[in-house]
């Protein structure tokens, strides 16, 4: 083989090769782009798991996973931030798990298994009082009791929960309050309705923030309009001063008129 046939040889492997590794890049990179998300399977409580790559944003996580940053807040307990962090495992969804049929052949007897609640992340729950304010201290006290039929309302910053609900009563010993469960995250105002009879020793609007996980109880106090006895008492206090200055008016007139007779009779 002579010079210029190496030369020729030499010339096309190199073309051959250089054009193969071309089409292997754009096949990549065709791939890469095509790659869809897949989104992760649920696991046994029905969330779907997202784990943080170093220096991911929930901004990021929304354009990959097509999950809302609202719903990535809600879902997590995470704030308005929506702060995440390489290698956190985070919720972007939740699947309605349907339990496996049960076998005839369990080994364990049914009586003996106790079902366990998972809360469902995100979630908070707020109870609601209305006491029996007797001394008006503003503060529930020992022998306060829950009051029946404060009305209760409770909305959101969003206008998304608007809820309505009524006090019960009882001793706070073996009755439990009113709440409100399965609350998302946020910001509430809670307002109450006093009963008939009843004038309030307390606020009756309370804004309130809860948490993932929070459980709050808020107190109202109600006192009875007309205290047995006190009206009395001050009609009493109120007629005396009155009754003595008529009796004294009328005690100065009788004076002046008898001493009128009298210079009229000395004048005779």
């Amino acid at each position: 083989m002579n010079k210029r046939t190496k030369l020729i040889t030499s010339a096309v492997l190199f073309l051959l090769i250089t054009t193969l590794a071309l089409a292997a890049l754009n096949t990549s990179d065709i791939a890469n782009a095509q790659t869809p998300y897949n989104t992760p399977t649920a696991d046994a409580a029905g969330r779907i798991i997202y784990v943080v790559q170093p220096g991911e944003f929930c901004s990021q996580i929304q354009e990959r996973t097509g999950v809302p940053i609202s719903e990535i807040i809600r879902l997590n307990g995470l704030t308005e931030a929506c702060e995440v962090f390489g290698g956190d495992e985070i919720v972007i969804g939740m699947v309605e798990v349907t339990p496996l049929p049960a076998t005839p052949t369990a080994t364990i007897p049914p009586g003996q298994i106790t079902p366990t609640l998972t809360p469902m992340p995100g979630l908070a729950e707020i109870c609601v009082v209305l006491f029996h304010d007797m001394d008006g201290n503003g503060m529930r006290t020992e022998g306060e009791d829950f009051l029946y039929g404060g009305e209760v309302s409770i909305n959101d910053r969003l206008g998304n929960v608007s809820l309505t609900g009524t006090t019960v009563a009882g001793s706070p010993d073996i009755v439990d309050p009113y709440c409100f469960t399965d609350l998302p995250v946020g910001t509430y105002n809670i307002s109450i309705a006093i009963p008939d009879d009843f004038n309030p020793t307390t606020v009756t609007n309370y804004p309130l923030e809860v948490r993932a996980g929070e459980s709050a109880t808020i107190d109202f106090g109600a006192q009875l309009a007309s205290q047995p006895g006190v009206e009395v008492v001050s009609d009493t206090v109120r007629r005396v001063p009155i009754l003595g200055i008529v009796g004294l008016i009328i005690l100065l007139a009788g004076v002046g008129l008898g001493v009128y007779m009298w210079r009229s009779n000395k004048t005779e």
